[in-house]
């Protein structure tokens, strides 16, 4: 993870010898223009790419345990779905030209991401995690309702439909000190919690009857796992904007190198996570230099394949139940 956030610090449409870069972080460049880059630019979104990336992940290790099933992230429970709502609508009502995330559109984002994982709570019911299934129809359902009213808004207001598109395919090139701020004291606070209740997910994942058994109350628990979950996904959403797939595949790949035990899964899970979305972001300001792919596209050209390989293993057992 170290050579890769150096790495992406150092290459980029201006090259930086990577010795440069370690001797500016250390000891300043008295200015010069690679000193700025660097400082202003590069590092707060390389660190930011990092901390999404890394509590997405963790985030999709709480769902797949949560719902045990193997498709499970925290997009299917409308979360992104609701932060980008929130964010649309600041994006219109705002003054503002920009969207860093201590300001209007970061609260607004963060506040739509809440309200809807509420409301999908509500939805399902006091059978929500009894029945896992319940509480992933509701969210995909509320998902869809966010996304058609994110569609009216566009068709209402052409002027701000750019802003609002390039959003919600995700992006980090606004990211700075600011966001890095942000994520590193909600972000990181949640990856430790939810570390620290993997032996709880662990008795969770074998089943609501089977938790209840074990002395755990299951309704109760998984209910502060999701409301952490939550926490941590809307606040990088609010950031990065709709970034997917990130919580679908590196919790199985950190899952097979590691092993199944939520407690170092989630560890791996977030280290995993703040590779793949330091790459992805690396590849997307790179590939069409001056101009930038948006980042949720580069993680979806990567998650599908990806999806595609989940559902022809599973295929031949009927259901996609883990």
């Amino acid at each position: 993870m170290v050579l890769v956030l150096f790495g992406a610090v150092s290459y980029g449409s201006i090259e930086i010898p990577l010795i440069k870069v370690v001797e500016i972080l250390l000891r300043g460049d008295g200015g010069s223009s690679w000193e700025l880059i660097i400082w202003k630019i590069r590092l707060p979104r390389v660190l930011c790419a990092a901390l999404v990336g890394g509590i997405l992940a963790t985030g999709g290790v709480s769902c797949q345990g949560l719902f045990r099933n193997p498709l499970s992230e925290p997009y299917l429970l409308g979360i992104s779905s609701g932060a980008a709502l929130g964010a649309a609508i600041a994006i219109l009502l705002s003054p503002f030209s920009g969207g860093f995330v201590l300001g209007v559109l970061g609260f607004s984002a963060f506040s739509g991401a809440m309200l809807v994982t509420v409301l999908v709570y509500l939805a399902a019911g006091r059978e929500a995690f009894r029945l896992p299934s319940t509480l992933l129809l509701s969210g995909i359902a509320v998902a869809l309702v966010c996304q058609a009213i994110i569609w009216l808004l566009m068709a209402l207001n052409h002027e701000q439909v750019a802003r609002i598109v390039f959003w919600t395919l995700g992006s980090l090139s606004t990211a700075r000190w600011e966001e890095v701020l942000w994520l590193s004291v909600t972000t990181i606070p949640s990856a430790i919690a939810l570390a620290g209740m993997g032996r709880m997910m662990d008795v969770l994942s074998t089943g609501y009857e089977s938790a209840h058994g074990m002395g755990v109350r299951p309704q109760r628990s998984a209910a502060i796992v999701l409301a952490i979950t939550a926490l941590g996904t809307s606040a990088a959403v609010a950031v990065s904007g709709i970034v997917g797939f990130v919580g679908l595949m590196v919790p199985h790949i950190a899952r097979f190198l590691g092993g199944p035990s939520h407690r170092k899964l989630i560890v791996n899970s977030w280290i995993g996570g703040a590779i793949l979305l330091v790459l992805a972001d690396f590849a997307a300001r790179v590939v069409n230099p001056p101009s930038e792919i948006p980042l949720g596209i580069v993680t979806a050209l990567l998650g599908a394949p990806f999806l595609l390989f989940l559902v022809m293993g599973k295929r031949g057992e009927g259901r996609l139940d883990g």
